[in-house]
């Protein structure tokens, strides 16, 4: 067997090597095999079923939490019409790749044109999530007892990046989620060229999970070097303690044996030096083949602690080597593209519109605060507690955990306070990292536990044993306390499936505006217009007047300073008369070119 092959290592010494069952064909195999689909399944529709539920809430509610949704719904509207990606609620005639890099979106455009309407894209977005619990819970059941890995399944569909995520409704790291959940698995499981064919679509969800991709190639690349490198380490010790090592000191410090010593009268007996056999002396060797002989001597020396005929990367991990670099090409490069060039280039305004974002030149300059900044103020180390937290603090036992830290490294170090809590879609990214990272964890400390019994026994395997033992627990746990103060559990009150009192006159007054019509209105309505009219946000006084004006009065966008005068306030915005042909519970619907005589409905 090979010395560094991952069997040679069962107990996963090798940091970047994750212990894997040995499977060999049993009777009842296939029934195993069944069982690990059924539990993932029924974990991910349940919680799809959840997802799905919040979504419905909100909609019935007519809960708009931002534009994002309806931005998104334009978006993939477009894309089903066969154009370009032309959003005009962002301004008219958006490109919205200038805004963020998301070009795999257009996956989801059939979807939408089956079923065209801001809901649909809700609802997408809850069975991407859920497909991704699948994902992390198949990974548990397949190397954990059913028990335990139901418990890790349940606490990541239970997590706050998730819950988070479906509260604020569509945002494009939905689909990164479930690609990154498969990714991560395969790459637990040492399956490199599916971590790979996972990961790689990564980096076209949005501009900077290039990056995360690119760290999960480095970790395949670490993998595969690993073994060398820690030759390279063994030999160096070796090298470095026989350079340091002091020479003998001999009695009188003359550098001649004491007189009267074994060795001098052994000596001066004739006979040979004790336990070497004398040889004639060695006739005198020229330069060059002195040199020779160092150089064979040199290859000697490596090939014998490499080992007889090893190569640098030992042949099963090649493909990690080889799938890893490319990893790590492709991530760095699609986020250095999308950054300096794709997203100027069809940004209005001629640059990446998020570039104050990061300070990246005042960050070079002052490296300390580089890392105060990671959690200060407070607000940030709330975020890092709540991740630690959430994979029991074990998660970060192993490597698959350094995934999560170019996401939450930008963050923290965004001067946008947005991104440093633990809300919105930013921490859904985060939640396959942490929980997959978890089940590595768990098995890792097993399998120290193990090797401790075997060694040394004592405290330390059952410390080791327990800690494997209760962490998937303790991540339910944390995710069932934190989730009592999030979304899901509101599903339970009465108010969350009362309709808005106010349904029966924002429904009329989105049937004022003709199907394709363009109508300018405020957020309250906006996901119930984008699916009938093209949509133009109101903020947007630039955009060309739109033929009708819908503006929610009592709507909480305004802040309580919404527009009496709903005509003259869209006069003065786009420059045109409008007419008002709907007023209804403070829902204003008006026209552009309207007779003054029309009724008021």
């Amino acid at each position: 067997m090979h010395p560094h092959s991952r069997c040679a290592d069962p107990w996963g010494r090798d940091p970047w090597a994750v212990p894997r069952r040995r499977r060999s064909p049993r009777p009842g195999a296939g029934a195993r095999a069944r069982g690990h689909w059924l539990l993932p399944l029924l974990v991910g529709s349940l919680a799809t079923a959840l997802y799905g539920a919040l979504s419905w809430s909100q909609w019935i509610r007519w809960d708009v939490p931002s534009w994002d949704n309806a931005i998104f719904t334009q978006l993939l509207s477009s894309y089903a019409a066969g154009a370009g990606p032309v959003v005009d609620i962002k301004g008219h005639g958006f490109n919205l790749l200038g805004d963020h890099f998301h070009p795999l979106l257009i996956v989801l455009a059939p979807v939408y044109a089956l079923f065209p309407s801001a809901l649909t894209v809700m609802l997408v977005q809850d069975v991407l999530l859920g497909i991704s619990a699948v994902a992390v819970t198949r990974c548990a059941v397949r190397v954990l007892p059913a028990a335990p890995a139901a418990a890790i399944g349940v606490a990541y569909a239970l997590s706050f990046g998730l819950q988070n995520a479906v509260t604020v409704q569509f945002h494009e790291v939905a689909l990164a989620v479930p690609l990154l959940a498969a990714g991560l698995a395969a790459l637990r499981e040492h399956r490199w060229r599916a971590a790979a064919m996972w990961s790689a679509p990564v980096a076209l969800v949005k501009e900077d999970l290039g990056l995360t991709v690119a760290v999960v190639g480095a970790l395949m690349v670490a993998h595969a070097l690993h073994p060398a490198l820690r030759r390279g380490l063994s030999a160096g010790r070796r090298r470095w303690a026989a350079v340091s090592a002091p020479a003998p000191v001999r009695s009188g410090g003359s550098g001649e044996e004491p007189r009267g010593s074994a060795a001098e009268a052994h000596r001066r007996s004739g006979a040979p030096a004790l336990g070497v056999d004398r040889a004639p002396a060695a006739a005198p060797v020229p330069a060059a083949s002195a040199r020779e002989s160092t150089r064979g001597a040199g290859r000697a020396a490596s090939s014998s602690e490499r080992g007889a005929g090893e190569a640098p990367v030992p042949g099963p991990r090649r493909p990690a080597l080889a799938w890893g670099a490319a990893l790590v090409v492709w991530g760095a490069g699609v986020t250095a593209l999308a950054v300096g060039v794709v997203l100027p280039a069809l940004n209005p305004a001629g640059e990446f519109a998020y570039a104050d974002k990061l300070d990246v030149a005042g960050l070079l300059r002052d490296p300390a605060s580089a890392v105060i900044l990671q959690v200060v103020p407070v607000q940030k180390l709330g975020t890092w507690l709540l991740l630690l937290l959430a994979g029991a603090v074990v998660a970060v036992r192993s490597p698959i955990a350094l995934v999560a830290l170019p996401t939450l490294l930008w963050r923290m170090l965004s001067p946008n306070e947005g991104y440093w809590g633990p809300g919105w879609h930013y921490s859904a990214v985060l939640m396959p990292v942490v929980f997959v990272a978890l089940v590595d964890a768990v098995v890792r400390l097993r399998a120290d536990a193990a090797r401790a019994r075997a060694t040394r026994g004592g405290a330390e395997a059952a410390v080791l044993g327990g800690m494997g033992a209760v962490a998937p627990w303790a991540a339910l746990t944390v995710a069932l306390a934190v989730g009592s103060q999030l979304p899901l559990a509101g599903l339970v009150a009465p108010e969350a499936w009362q309709p808005d009192p106010r349904r029966d006159a924002k429904a009329a007054a989105v049937a004022e505006v003709p199907p394709g019509a363009s109508v300018g209105t405020d957020l309250s309505l906006m996901n119930a217009l984008v699916g009938r009219a093209d949509v133009h946000w109101i903020g947007n006084g630039e955009d060309p007047a739109p033929e009708y004006v819908v503006v929610d009065r009592a709507g909480a966008t305004w802040g309580g300073t919404a527009p009496e005068d709903v005509p003259g306030y869209a006069r003065d915005v786009y420059g045109t008369e409008y007419t008002v042909v709907s007023d209804e519970a403070n829902i204003v619907v008006a026209r552009s070119g309207a007779g003054s005589g029309e009724p008021v409905r």
